[in-house]
């Protein structure tokens, strides 16, 4: 065994622990939330579902950095060891920084009249931090296909991560809509269930950004087109095949009432596994 395959593995663990840590600082100074606080001295429930959320989204973008570094050349050697992990630092700690711009977006135009931030440091709104912790999940998910999209250079992965952010957006919107009841108030009322199946269900929408965001860069216009196309499609599938799914798992129940009606936690959860579950077999089978 030689020493790059030693020492690169080991020092990427090391690294991560450390991404971890700075990741800790970096939602201290760019959110409104006092994170130990709010863990331990209020023991605010809500506060560890949207925190939990952003750990797990910088540990997906930490592996998608590293994946995108792909292995090191035998002759590599210390030198080339200290370059990979320099520059798979500097790849997360941007998407650190991505993924805190996309919270502070996402708190003011995916729900109307919702601040999670809010909801979660002043209500202890356990709805609003399951939205938080799945916006924190899809955002990651679309900004590790970005990183790890073949061709893209930091610039034009950063052009596809805000396309992916955008494209998240206007669908979590038009769920909303579909969804049957009116989610932004179940929201402010602290629906648990409400808040996990739309935070699930963003995940399995940046699933879908994923497939739009994954081919080669070849040129704007011919990537932007098969973008549309991709997440278009995408979308109306999971639409479809949800319905048909939700149909045969639960056929004595309707959806929207044991969400916004009983606020059955359970439903909820298995709306979003579904939700997820078909999004990851149109990304990878489809």
């Amino acid at each position: 065994m030689d020493y790059e395959s030693i020492a690169l593995p080991l020092a990427h663990v090391i690294l991560g622990v450390v991404v971890l840590i700075l990741a800790k600082y970096a939602l201290q100074l760019l959110s409104p939330y006092a994170l130990d606080e709010e863990m331990t001295t209020k023991d605010n429930p809500a506060f560890g579902l949207a925190v939990s959320g952003y750990y797990a989204g910088v540990v997906l973008i930490y592996i998608a950095a590293a994946a995108a570094a792909g292995p090191l050349p035998a002759e590599s050697g210390p030198r080339g060891v200290v370059v990979a992990l320099a520059s798979d630092l500097a790849y997360a700690l941007c998407g650190v920084l991505a993924l805190n711009a996309s919270r502070w977006v996402f708190d003011r135009v995916l729900v109307s009249h919702v601040r999670n931030d809010t909801e979660i440091a002043t209500n202890r709104n356990t709805g609003a931090g399951a939205l938080e912790c799945g916006a924190y999940l899809a955002s990651a998910i679309v900004l590790g296909g970005a990183i790890r999209q073949p061709g893209a250079n930091v610039w034009v992965a950063a052009a596809l991560f805000v396309l992916g952010l955008i494209a998240l957006l206007l669908t979590g919107r038009l769920y909303q809509w579909l969804a049957g009841y009116d989610l932004a108030g179940e929201i402010r009322s602290g629906n648990l269930a409400a808040g996990v199946a739309f935070g699930m269900t963003l995940c399995a929408l940046a699933l879908l950004m994923v497939r739009a965001v994954a081919g080669e860069y070849v040129s704007w216009i011919r990537n932007l087109t098969w973008f549309a196309i991709d997440a278009l499609i995408g979308l109306l599938l999971l639409l479809v095949l949800r319905w048909v799914t939700d149909a045969a798992l639960l056929p004595h129940a309707r959806i929207a009432d044991e969400i916004a009606r009983d606020r059955n936690v359970n439903v909820g959860l298995i709306e979003g596994v579904l939700a997820v579950g078909i999004a990851a077999i149109i990304l990878y089978l489809f």
